[in-house]
């Protein structure tokens, strides 16, 4: 349970602050770290009497003799969990060491259950990594060692899903004083959502609970965590998934909404772009005949009334209001716009073809 790195980091610490010699013997009395480097190894025979009587032992100058390998100073038993580990001993006059025994067996004790936990969160955060590099890469999931990685870190995730991916600056993967992933790690350790840093610079996070609502409130969570870090950030969300079969799918809308060109947002859902994204797979001669049709009459009011009427769902008096102006001008701008594009923006079969265009003008400024 004691290794000879944490022995040796323990010795390191409390000699700084104490300025007595410290040993640490493992749990067969053996000395696996000293402030004297040649008692190494050797075999500390009160040491091995403290952890079979679970108490301590005080060595002086009255039965030094009895003791192989032993110096005058206290012996504590290191105790994690009920279960003696090994001993702690400092060397000394009692009255010297006494006032800071039990502070050196209570650091002692606390820098190795510190230790243990960080283990287990290394070791949790293990599976996770593979959870979801499976759910994400594998065309074929294995349902079985997915319940056993699962049960293993003691969680069960329940549907909806929704996978979302952080892009941050490359000096945060990494930082002087603490890591990005560790920072997420901490700020939404409340929630129900898993985390990985699968790539440089990118974290992927998948959410999942029993409700949409739920789901919205921990992306609110996720975003104010990365806010209060850095402002250098891009967020890609995908669509909202009942399988984990399907969070493959949703991973990748994730991604596509990351690589979709936005000097605005920071953060944006594959909803969002799902129609732009269409629009940039079409043919360039398409997009260029479109661009050139509406080269004569396009223009940033045009561009305003039409994002404002789209946004409000074609309705004239929601738009207005968007815009600042009178209904009956909102009226007028539409059908300037009709006379001038030959498409009826109040139509929906018309309206589409210039949201398109609406959509190729952003992606053309991008």
């Amino acid at each position: 349970m004691i290794t000879n790195e944490l022995a040796t980091e323990i010795v390191r610490e409390t000699m700084f602050r104490t300025h007595f010699n410290i040993n640490v013997m493992d749990a067969r009395g053996y000395i696996i770290a000293s402030g004297d480097s040649s008692r190494l190894g050797h075999y500390h025979a009160a040491a091995a009497y403290v952890i079979r009587q679970r108490q301590e032992l005080l060595i002086d100058e009255t039965n030094q003799s009895r003791w192989k390998g032993s110096q005058p100073g206290l012996n504590l038993p290191i105790i994690i969990h009920g279960q003696v580990v090994g001993v702690i001993g400092i060397s000394g006059r009692m009255e010297q060491i006494e006032p800071v025994a039990q502070l050196v067996k209570m650091t002692t004790e606390l820098m190795i259950k510190q230790s243990q936990l960080k283990l287990q969160q290394e070791w949790r955060q293990l599976h996770i990594d593979w959870i979801l590099k499976e759910l994400v890469e594998s065309t074929e999931i294995d349902e079985g060692n997915m319940r056993q990685r699962l049960q293993a870190i003691g969680c069960s995730i329940t549907p909806p899903y929704q996978a979302i991916v952080i892009e941050h600056e490359s000096s945060l993967q990494f930082n002087t004083a603490e890591r990005f992933f560790d920072v997420m790690s901490r700020g939404i350790a409340d929630r129900s959502v898993f985390l990985s840093a699968y790539r440089p610079h990118r974290t992927l996070l998948l959410c999942y609970g029993n409700a949409s609502s739920s789901l919205s409130y921990n992306i609110d969570q996720v975003r104010q965590v990365v806010t209060s870090y850095t402002s250098d950030y891009r967020m890609g969300i995908g669509s909202l998934i009942q399988s984990l079969h399907e969070v493959r799918s949703s991973f990748e809308e994730a991604e596509a909404a990351l690589r979709y060109p936005s000097k605005d947002e920071r953060v944006l859902t594959y909803r969002q772009i799902q129609g732009p994204l269409i629009i940039h797979e079409l043919p360039s001669q398409t997009k260029e005949k479109l661009i050139k049709a509406s080269k004569a009459y396009w223009d940033d009011k045009i561009e305003e009334t039409l994002k404002a009427f789209f946004a409000s769902d074609l309705n004239i008096a929601e738009s207005a209001k968007m815009l600042g102006i009178h209904r009956n001008t909102m009226l007028y701008r539409l059908e300037q716009i009709h006379k001038l594009s030959g498409y009826n923006p109040q139509k929906f079969q018309e309206a589409h073809m210039l949201q398109w265009i609406v959509w190729l003008q952003k992606a053309l400024r991008a």
